[in-house]
């Protein structure tokens, strides 16, 4: 095979539960999908029979770094997760996005990428090294947290691994189970329930080969121009830092191949607790009626998203179903006897802790909330789920954020998008925002 640059010429194909892998050439993609999620929307076309469910034995994982990835161009550490969905309304296409160095070290390890059929026997993990895949099993991994068994697998296969996994939700097939990462990153939209109905419980990487570019000089030189114009952009404030009481932040901690900048950092608590946190959306998830029922700001949301991020559910989906929960309260549609929850604390850790394990053990109530909020709200009757729709669209995801009716550039977005497109959203509206801000100021 001739040289190829970005990419390694292989996707990676591992049928459950033999372990056996295949490689299959990319090339027969690279030319017309790029990578990442757009190689992704292809393979599920071509992958995932239309009838099949998304906790089936037949949906179709993939693992999906870009050409850029790897390599040392700034700002490519990014790579998905693509299934199909069991958080979305119905089941349809998803994709989790998610940062770190996971993605390199796929690319690093000869892959471009990773795809995962059928069902292994028993908890497993995927071991992936010098281009090889071995099944591990994870008997010993059942039912830890996402830290803790990032830790273990690190103890047992090296400190430079690299590594995905699920906590509980996704064991015990939570809707909204999110995958988790290094650096504080996790993939969203089911993804880590699909990975516990496959009984995956990670995937650990040992990726060392590097990932050739065309013209490293120039790619050196563009590296420098963006250094250039993010001078200064580093030392920009945390702004939700003021917003979450009882921590400290210590040294940031950038993704592969980014020159830093955003909030990502470790945070330590007072408790002692000492995390790796990005303090943007994630810290909202309770924010809100963490100041409605206390008063004031509290160190709740740093408690909460921490036990969401180690148990291994979507904070985004937790903070929708919250928001049902308490209006539905408020209206008499749901009471505390039918839900078995404190709804009158919402707001205070007591409330939270009793939902999240509600949802876990999935006895009683929690077993619909386990199904996120769209099911939920459709399962309780007509006001609860008008009640719904109010926060989700009908697919199951935020309404509101940064709408077009807003934002009239991102309308393009919420027509096209298979999930809220928040990303891209932040491209207009942050830009729109200053200058609105500045016109205030220069009328």
């Amino acid at each position: 095979m001739e040289k190829i640059n970005g990419w390694t010429g292989s996707l990676g194909r591992i049928e459950l539960p033999s372990g056996e892998l295949t490689m299959v050439s990319s090339m027969d993609y690279a030319e017309d999908f790029i990578g990442g999620r757009l190689l992704g929307s292809r393979l599920y076309w071509d992958e995932i029979p239309v009838k099949t469910k998304a906790l089936d034995p037949d949906n179709v994982l993939m693992f999906l770094p870009g050409p850029l990835t790897g390599t040392q161009a700034i700002g490519c550490s990014r790579w998905v997760i693509t299934a199909k969905s069991p958080h979305s309304f119905p089941d349809q296409y998803g994709f989790g996005n998610g940062g770190g160095f996971f993605g390199a070290a796929l690319k690093r390890s000869g892959f471009d990428g990773l795809i995962i059929t059928g069902k292994a026997g028993k908890l497993s993990y995927i071991l992936i090294e010098n281009g090889k895949a071995e099944i591990k099993d994870a008997g010993g991994l059942g039912g830890l947290e996402t830290e803790d068994t990032m830790t273990k697998l690190r103890e047992q296969h090296g400190s430079d691994v690299r590594v995905v996994c699920i906590g509980p939700a996704g064991e015990n097939l939570v809707r909204f189970a999110i995958a988790r990462t290094d650096q504080g990153g996790t993939l969203s939209n089911g993804m880590g329930a699909v990975m516990g109905s496959k009984n995956v419980k990670a995937i650990v990487i040992k990726g060392g080969s590097k990932v050739p570019v065309a013209f490293p000089d120039k790619l050196s030189e563009v590296n420098k121009q963006i250094r250039f114009l993010r001078k200064g952009q580093n030392e920009s404030l945390y702004l939700t830092e003021p917003m979450i009481q009882g921590i400290d932040k210590g040294k940031d901690t950038p993704c592969y191949a980014c020159p830093g900048g955003c909030s990502r950092a470790y945070f330590k608590h007072t408790s002692g607790r000492d995390e790796i946190r990005k303090t943007c959306a994630s810290s909202f998830v309770y924010t809100p009626w963490d100041q409605l029922y206390h008063g004031e700001a509290t160190e709740n949301p740093f408690l909460v998203t921490s036990l969401c991020d180690r148990l291994g559910v979507c904070t985004g989906e937790i903070s929708n179903l919250i928001s049902w929960l308490y209006e539905c309260f408020k209206q008499g549609v749901l009471t505390e006897d039918e839900t078995g929850l404190p709804l009158a604390k919402i707001g205070s850790l007591e409330f939270f802790e009793a939902l999240v394990e509600s949802i876990l053990k999935q006895g009683g109530f929690g077993e619909l909330l386990a199904q996120g909020t769209r099911r939920a709200s459709i399962e309780k009757g007509k006001a609860a789920e008008e009640i719904g729709l109010a926060r989700v669209a009908p697919s199951g995801y935020v309404n509101d954020s940064y709408g077009g009716r807003v934002f009239m550039t991102n309308a393009l977005f919420y027509a096209t998008e298979a999930r809220n497109p928040i990303i891209q959203l932040h491209e207009f509206s942050f830009k729109l925002r200053i200058v609105f801000k500045f016109d205030d100021l220069h009328p």
